[in-house]
């Protein structure tokens, strides 16, 4: 049964899929029910027909949100490679707001946009970009 023919008021079955050998072990903690699906396709469809063999209802009833587990090395794994992501996308907004404040400190202190382009390598247009972004920001102060 698809998804898209369950009842809008289908009741909803944590399940959760394991590997087992060559099969899928898909539990539902709820029901204290075990069963297995040969396919990660086939995963949800099992639980709901665990589901309702358990509750007595049609499996139309039940829409079973599924939760794929693998090793916690895996898991680990992928938990570090996101860490690495947001830390390095944060690196990516400081050095965009110090270039916003780059030009910004320049176009003050009375460079035109061509001198300014010319003197961190980028085009004009990338200096009106920059430039336009940092109208907003207020400006550090000098040291002096």
């Amino acid at each position: 049964m698809t998804d898209s023919t369950r009842s809008s008021h289908a009741r909803g079955l944590e399940a959760i899929a394991t590997r087992d050998g060559r099969w899928w072990q898909v539990r539902l903690p709820e029901l204290e029910a075990v069963g297995q699906a040969r396919t990660i396709r086939e995963i949800p469809a099992v639980a709901a027909e665990i589901g309702a063999l358990h509750l007595g209802v049609p499996e139309a009833e039940l829409e079973a949100q599924v939760t794929v587990r693998v090793s916690a090395e895996a898991d680990q794994l992928w938990d570090e490679a996101r860490d690495v992501e947001d830390a390095a996308r944060a690196a990516l907004q400081r050095a965009a707001a110090l270039r916003r404040q780059a030009v910004q400190r320049a176009r003050a202190d009375g460079y035109k946009l061509d001198a300014a382009a010319a003197a961190f390598g980028v085009t004009t247009s990338r200096i009106q970009q920059l430039a336009a972004g940092a109208a907003a920001v207020p400006l550090p102060p000098t040291e002096g």
